[in-house]
């Protein structure tokens, strides 16, 4: 059998699509039932808050440090076996995070799916293997798109399934992952033929080198800065979310899901109706200050809810906070672009996606710390506090112009 090349053979588009859509599914059925699992472990609630942060610190930073080892291990050995290796490792981790039993129990099992995510890395490779340059935009977009549906209806199954038992939708999850690799085996063949494979170095799993190529260009710096800015309130909000529906309205699994199936509609209505049309009336930095705008309402809403305990504020404030996250990050990835020289994009890109994975480790640990000690209003007060001042930094920030190739900005 001929050994294929990168772009000559058919990508599965239908198995890439299907494998994102099971993976944000997964990922997404446990939001709305977190709280009530952490509970059983953590009986005294100031506490709670704090231990959800760290198991979501802990799956962001094996995240972080999970995917460039698997992306050097997919260009050394291929991704198919990396796709499959990620898929079972998702289904161990949730089976881990299902029995629980102890809360070491369950940060393993955080800490096996954390690193398992790292696969994506490989999913994204195969597309770039098997699709045309031209074409590579609209793949990625299409698994963009699925993506955002798995955070609708994720939400929805796992309030669904919480009726069963707290488990069910945990063990839901990794049976989806079991199934999809099943699928895989059979209908997913190797993308990077062997003369095309890279030998694994040392350097090559190292995760803090991703971090040079934001830090080599003063207009990247400034707009990695905003963006951190923006992401520590965002993974501090998907942290403590759950526990504010539950506490401020006295919400179950059920009706805490309905909140994250409002953050999938409105990133894909933002992202996918909203966004064409205010890029041609706003451009690109127009965009990010508004999506950093609405963050702002939103998230201040968010800290009234103690004192005005209104179900159509939370919904109003998570409609206002999404929305804007959704613009935001796709104009901000069109502005880091513009601010690099041609041949730095993807040291600009990768450098900045790891700026945001730590991100995303830092705001759960001290979004839960600030939550348990402080409540609701300060966690929720600060996180916007965060964002205005990312809104007055990109203020004052000129757009920069694109750059030529070997240029700093």
């Amino acid at each position: 059998m001929t050994e294929p090349t990168a772009q000559t053979a058919r990508p599965p588009i239908l198995f890439l699509m299907v494998t994102a859509f099971l993976f944000s599914i997964g990922f997404a059925l446990v939001f709305p039932v977190l709280p009530f699992i952490v509970a059983a472990y953590v009986p005294v609630a100031s506490q709670q808050a704090a231990t959800i942060g760290l198991l979501g610190a802990a799956y962001a930073l094996c995240g972080f440090l999970g995917s460039p080892v698997l992306g050097a291990l997919s260009d050394a050995y291929g991704r198919r076996p990396v796709i499959m290796l990620a898929l079972f490792g998702s289904a161990v981790g949730y089976v881990f995070f299902g029995i629980g039993g102890s809360l070491a129990m369950l940060f393993l099992g955080r800490v096996i799916d954390g690193l398992s995510s790292g696969g994506m890395s490989a999913l994204f490779g195969y597309v770039a293997d098997t699709t045309p340059e031209e074409e590579r935009g609209k793949v990625f977009g299409q698994i963009g798109a699925v993506i955002g549906a798995g955070f609708i209806i994720g939400p929805a199954i796992g309030g669904l399934l919480s009726h069963v038992s707290l488990s069910t939708p945990v063990y839901a999850a990794a049976g989806v992952c079991v199934l999809n690799m099943l699928w895989g085996a059979f209908a997913l063949p190797e993308s990077l033929g062997v003369a095309a494979r890279r030998p694994l170095g040392a350097s090559h799993l190292n995760p803090l080198t991703q971090l040079s190529g934001a830090l080599a260009f003063p207009a990247v710096r400034r707009l990695v800065t905003v963006s951190v800015l923006f992401i520590l309130p965002f993974s501090l909000m998907q942290t403590t979310l759950s526990l504010l529906a539950r506490d401020a309205l006295h919400w179950g699994p059920g009706q805490v899901s309905t909140v994250f199936m409002l953050v999938g509609v409105c990133d894909i209505v933002a992202q996918g109706v909203l966004l064409p049309t205010l890029l041609g009336r706003l451009g690109e930095r127009g965009v990010a200050l508004l999506g950093l705008s609405l963050g702002v309402v939103g998230m201040t809403v968010m800290a009234l809810l103690p004192a005005l305990p209104y179900a159509a504020l939370l919904y109003l404030s998570t409609l206002l906070f999404a929305s804007g996250e959704g613009i935001f990050n796709a104009s901000l990835s069109a502005l880091l672009s513009n601010a690099a020289p041609a041949d730095a994009q993807g040291r600009v890109q990768g450098g900045a996606g790891a700026f945001s994975s730590l991100a995303q480790v830092a705001g759960p640990i001290g979004g839960g710390a600030l939550y348990t000690r402080s409540g609701p209003a300060p966690t929720f007060g600060l996180g916007a506090g965060v964002i205005l001042a990312a809104l007055l930094l990109l203020t004052g920030q000129r757009a920069p112009a694109p750059l030529p190739a070997g240029k700093n900005a």
